[in-house]
């Protein structure tokens, strides 16, 4: 009788520990929502901690990338070069394909009316799909290899690609295909960090800058020469209102794209370690929450907030500078609404393409203030550049012009150091080790809401107020988030000025 009494009041030793859902479950019902919550996602975190204990790579040699270049030990340089690869393709599609829209519009489509709207509320319904295609590839990821989703993703980025052009409507054809193609892109940047964190040994950050060198890389390949392949195609054409050479570029790209995306499966750096439920629905709302609570802390909301602008910056700059140069030639006469208006793509070209690598050079500068100086200074520095060139190209009368160029040029170095600086903020030791996932995942939304929000709001002003109005909402933006870091860089300066009184 006291052993049967003992034997039942004994712990069964064999029994498996509960999972995150029955925890939540067991907790009594006077336990409050929010620490439920908290319960939960503290169960997320010791998974995570369980797996890294298991993981013994940073305890083991790293390997090499050209002699000095550290990775973990299970990833092969040959594979990881092969990786970079995919992100400069993916990067140069995403500027082509961004930028191209305008030609689909006005030549392909000939619309003539409302082409700002119509730009906007594609960059908006996209984002949205991205918002949950991300959430989607990371549930998969858990399942099947990361190398696996970045390769069917460019496939899928590849088939629209081709696809694009042969839509005989805006409402639905070409929005469906828009929305599709939006989830090949959400597949591609969602992998970049996933398979660059397992790239990475004891967490060094140069294979960020790699990844970043690549995506600056890919974009200026694809306005330099992705751009020039309509004008190259012009032989084809059997008169000025013939669309075929937007069509067949479209289409010799998007093979290449989807070809490549075929072969560079088996290439890529396969998945090695995975938590099962780590990127599923309930989760990511989980550290949403947790960490949009961390924006409490003012230096946080000051990262959140340069998200929102840098991430519309990418969007506005890309495809808003290509609809209004081509609008520019149509009024001039220069080009007609059905043609094929190649002083636009030229000029588009020419633009973006100093612009950008241009602002790749700045991006090291912006890199030695943020880790030298206090953060503050890169999102302050990056938001007067930002609003100088912002500001007056949103009055010019001429975008084409040389003074336009340099505000451009001014704009991409600040929508470069708002991203550089703004991550960094996020470095800090201000931000827990335990809720820097969250905080990244939060960042990540304020991005794709700036998306949202400012390319509808921005492409009906396009419209009805005036072509340069989307600059001038991100002028706006890049002195709201220069006066937020001199605000903080006040504060700062008064407390140590406080603490060396006492």
């Amino acid at each position: 009788m006291f052993q049967e009494k003992t034997e039942q009041q004994l712990p069964d030793q064999h029994q498996q520990p509960a999972s995150s859902d029955e925890k939540w479950q067991q907790q009594p019902s006077y336990v409050s929502t929010e620490e439920r919550l908290s319960v939960t996602d503290k169960s997320l975190i010791d998974r995570e901690s369980a797996l890294s204990k298991t993981n013994n790579d940073e305890d083991l040699p790293p390997r090499k990338l050209l002699w000095i270049i550290p990775l973990a030990p299970h990833v092969n340089p040959i594979r990881f070069v092969c990786f970079l690869f995919a992100v400069f393709v993916s990067m140069s599609i995403i500027v082509y394909f961004a930028a191209a829209q305008a030609w689909t519009l006005s030549s392909v489509l000939k619309i003539s009316e409302n082409t700002g709207d119509a730009t906007g509320s594609l960059g908006t319904y996209s984002e949205v799909m991205s918002v949950v295609a991300v959430v989607v590839w990371g549930t998969l990821s858990d399942r099947i290899s990361k190398r696996s989703i970045m390769s069917i993703s460019l496939m899928i980025m590849g088939v629209i690609t081709i696809a694009y052009p042969h839509a005989n409507n805006l409402y639905p054809t070409l929005l469906i295909l828009r929305l599709i193609y939006s989830v090949g892109t959400a597949g591609t940047t969602c992998m970049m960090a996933a398979m660059m964190v397992e790239a990475m040994h004891k967490r060094n950050g140069i294979l960020a800058a790699m990844i970043g060198a690549c995506t600056g890389l890919g974009a200026i390949f694809a306005v330099f020469c992705l751009f020039d392949v309509p004008s190259k195609l012009a032989y084809m054409q059997d008169s000025i209102t013939d669309p075929i050479n937007i069509i067949v570029s479209y289409a010799i790209i998007g093979a290449v794209c989807t070809f490549l995306g075929f072969i560079l499966w088996p290439a890529m750096p396969p998945t090695v370690h995975r938590v099962r439920g780590e990127h599923s629905f309930k989760n990511f709302f989980l550290r949403l929450y947790n960490g949009m609570k961390a924006a409490k802390d003012p230096r946080i909301a000051l990262a959140f907030v340069t998200s929102f602008f840098a991430r519309s910056d990418e969007v506005i700059v890309s495809n808003f500078i290509s609809l209004w140069v081509q609008q520019y030639y149509i009024e001039q006469g220069v080009c007609q609404v059905g043609a094929s208006c190649y002083q636009g793509m030229a000029s588009t070209s020419t633009m973006t393409g100093i612009a950008q690598a241009v602002a790749l050079v700045s991006a090291v500068f912006f890199g030695g203030v943020s880790e030298y100086l206090p953060r503050e200074v890169g999102v302050l520095c990056a938001g007067i550049i930002g609003a100088v060139g912002c500001l007056p190209f949103s009055m010019s009368v001429d975008p084409t012009s040389n003074t336009s160029l340099a505000y451009v040029i001014l704009i991409a170095i600040g929508q470069y150091g708002m991203i550089i600086s703004g991550m960094a903020m996020l470095s800090g030791e201000y931000v827990s080790q335990d809720i820097r996932g969250s905080v990244a995942g939060a960042y990540s939304f304020c991005g794709a809401v700036g998306i949202i929000i400012v390319s509808k709001v921005g492409g009906v002003l396009f419209d009805e107020f005036k072509k340069g109005a989307p600059f001038l909402i991100l002028g706006i933006g890049h002195l709201l988030c220069s006066i937020f870091a001199i605000v903080l860089l006040v504060i700062r300066l008064y407390k140590y000025i406080r603490s060396r009184s006492r």
